[in-house]
C-alpha cells in the first residue's frame, strides 16, 4: 500500500512515550501567556513540560485520590491550573482555530456569550451536583465512562467544565472588565475541582488530562475494550467496503458537527488503544440525535440513534506514524497527517439514548451503513434548511444555549440534578448581566478582538492575586 512519500516506513510513534522525548511540532507559532521574561513555549509534549516546570504546586504532576477529594485548591494550585490551562486551550484550539468562523453560524459572538454565562452560573449547578453525589461520586460518574461508549461523560466536556467555564469564561469577564482578578474564588474552586475529580475518576493514572500523558486517552477497561475489538472487520484500501465505512464516518461527523453549532461538542475520541497485532484503535463517538434541543426534530425525524460510535484500526507502519495525539478536546491528530488510507479495519455501534444500557448496544455491519448514511444524510439537509432561516440574535442564542448547556448536561444527568436545575435554579434563562453583554460584545468588534487576543494568546488569563481570599464568592444568593 502506497499513502505518501513516508508510507512503508517504520513507525516511531512509541518514542514518544520516552520520558526523555520531547515530541513533534505540529504547528509553527509559539504561546507567550502572562510569562514575562521567559521564552515562549511550544506546542505539544515538550510544551506540557515546560509549563510543568514553571509550576509553583505538584497540582499538575500525578494526584493522589486523597488530594482529588480536598474540598478545595490553595492559591498556587489554582493559578498554576489557571496558566496550564491557558497553554492547554492554545494548544488544542490555535490549529483549529478556523472553526470560529462560519458563514451561516457567528460562532465567535455565542463563544464569548456562553463563555461568561457558564462563568456566572455554572458553579450553582456543579455545587448542588457535588453536595447531591459527593466527591466520590463525582469520581464515580467519571469512571462510568471507562465501560461505556456514546456518552458525553469524555474528555472534550470533562475539559470544558475547566478551560472554558472557568479559563474561557473568566478570561472574557476580566477583558470586558466585568469582575476583578480575585473575584470569584470560590466559584472558580468549585469549577476546576470538578473538572479534576471527573477527570482522576475516568483516568484513574493521577493525571486529569490527555496533554499530561503525551496526547493519550485509553481509558476503557481491557475486557470491556474487547467486546468491541472482537467485532472489528478487516478494510483495505481502495475496496468498497473501506469507502462505505469513510464515506459514513465523514457524514456521521458533518452532522454531529453542525447540529451542535459548528462545534466539536458532538464529537469525542479515545485512544490510541494498542491491538494484540502492532495496530492502533481509535474509537469515535458522534452523537447525532441530541433530543435536549428543539432542533433535533429533524434528526428525530430521520430515525437516528443517540450516538454512533465508529471503531478505527489503523496501521501505524503503513503510514509511518511519527505522532499521535488524542487531546484534550477528543480529537486526533497524526504526523503524517493523513490516516484515513492507513484504516485497515472498523465497525460501527449505535446507541439508542444517552441512558441505554450498553447490553444493547447495536453493532453494524458494512452493509447495514449503505441503509443508514441516507438518513444521516436527510437529517443533514433538513438541518441546513432549519438553520438558514434562523435569524442572527436566534443563531446567537441557540449556538450559546449548546455552550452552555450541553458542557455540563451529561454530569447534571448522571448526579440527577438536571431536572432541579431546570426547575428551581433556572438553567435554561439568561442571566441579566450577560443578556445585557448580548449588546456589548458587537461593540468595536469586542467578540473578534477577545478570542484572538486574549483567550488564544494566553494574556487575558490573569492569576489570582497573592492576597486573593479563598472564601471569596459571589454565588446568586449570598
Amino acid at each position: 500500500m502506497t499513502i505518501n512519500a513516508e508510507a512503508g516506513a517504520k513507525a516511531t510513534y512509541k518514542d514518544r512515550y520516552r520520558p526523555e522525548d520531547d515530541g513533534l511540532r505540529f504547528q509553527d507559532l509559539t504561546f507567550e501567556g502572562n510569562f514575562v521574561g521567559l521564552e515562549p513555549v511550544t506546542d505539544g509534549i515538550l510544551g506540557d513540560k515546560m509549563m510543568r516546570s514553571r509550576a509553583k504546586s505538584k497540582v499538575l504532576e500525578k494526584v493522589t485520590k486523597d488530594d482529588v477529594l480536598n474540598d478545595q485548591f490553595t492559591l498556587d494550585e489554582l493559578n498554576d491550573l489557571n496558566n496550564y490551562l491557558a497553554w492547554n486551550i492554545w494548544d488544542t484550539l490555535v490549529m483549529r482555530a478556523t472553526e470560529g468562523v462560519s458563514g451561516m453560524i457567528p460562532r465567535q459572538e455565542y463563544e464569548i456569550l456562553a463563555f461568561m454565562h457558564e462563568f456566572y452560573r455554572w458553579p450553582e449547578f456543579l455545587r448542588l451536583a457535588t453536595d447531591t453525589v459527593g466527591a466520590q461520586g463525582l469520581l464515580d460518574i467519571g469512571a462510568s465512562a471507562r465501560r461505556e461508549v456514546g456518552t458525553k461523560v469524555n474528555s472534550v466536556h470533562d475539559w470544558c467544565i475547566g478551560a472554558v467555564g472557568f479559563g474561557m469564561g473568566r478570561c472574557g469577564l476580566l477583558a470586558l472588565e466585568a469582575i476583578g482578578p480575585d473575584e470569584y474564588v470560590e466559584e472558580s474552586n468549585t469549577m476546576l475541582k470538578f473538572m479534576q475529580r471527573i477527570l482522576w475518576g475516568k483516568r484513574q493514572d493521577g493525571y486529569i488530562l490527555n496533554s499530561q500523558d503525551r496526547y493519550r486517552c485509553a481509558i476503557h477497561d481491557d475486557d470491556f475494550l474487547q467486546t468491541l475489538t472482537e467485532q472489528l472487520v478487516p478494510l483495505e484500501e481502495g475496496a468498497p467496503d473501506h469507502s462505505a465505512f469513510t464515506r459514513f464516518n465523514a457524514a456521521a461527523e458533518l452532522l454531529a458537527f453542525l447540529q451542535h453549532f459548528d462545534n466539536r461538542l458532538g464529537l469525542g475520541d479515545t485512544g490510541p488503544y494498542e491491538l494484540p497485532n502492532g495496530n492502533l484503535l481509535i474509537l469515535r463517538d458522534l452523537f447525532v440525535n441530541e433530543p435536549i434541543y428543539h432542533w433535533s426534530d429533524v434528526c428525530e425525524d430521520a430515525g437516528l440513534p443517540y450516538s454512533y460510535t465508529v471503531a478505527i484500526e489503523i496501521d501505524p507502519n503503513a503510514m509511518g506514524l511519527q505522532e499521535i495525539r488524542v487531546n484534550d478536546i477528543s480529537t486526533t491528530f497524526t504526523r503524517p497527517k493523513n490516516y484515513i488510507p492507513a484504516i485497515v479495519g472498523g465497525r460501527v455501534f449505535a446507541r439508542a439514548k444517552h441512558d441505554s444500557p450498553m447490553s444493547e448496544l447495536r453493532s453494524l455491519s458494512i452493509e447495514e451503513l449503505a441503509g443508514e448514511l441516507p438518513k444521516v444524510q436527510e437529517a443533514t439537509l433538513k438541518l441546513y434548511r432549519k438553520i438558514s432561516t434562523m435569524c442572527r440574535r436566534d443563531l446567537i442564542w441557540s449556538g450559546h444555549y449548546v455552550y452552555y448547556i450541553d458542557m455540563i448536561l451529561p454530569y447534571l444527568r448522571r448526579a440527577g440534578v438536571y431536572e432541579k436545575c431546570v426547575r428551581d435554579l433556572q438553567m435554561w434563562e439568561v442571566d441579566q448581566r450577560v443578556s445585557n453583554y448580548y449588546y456589548d460584545i458587537t461593540k468595536r468588534g469586542f467578540a473578534q478582538e477577545v478570542v484572538p487576543q486574549k483567550i488564544f494568546s494566553g494574556r487575558g488569563y490573569l492569576p489570582f492575586g497573592e492576597n486573593a481570599d479563598l472564601r471569596s464568592s459571589k454565588y446568586k444568593w449570598l
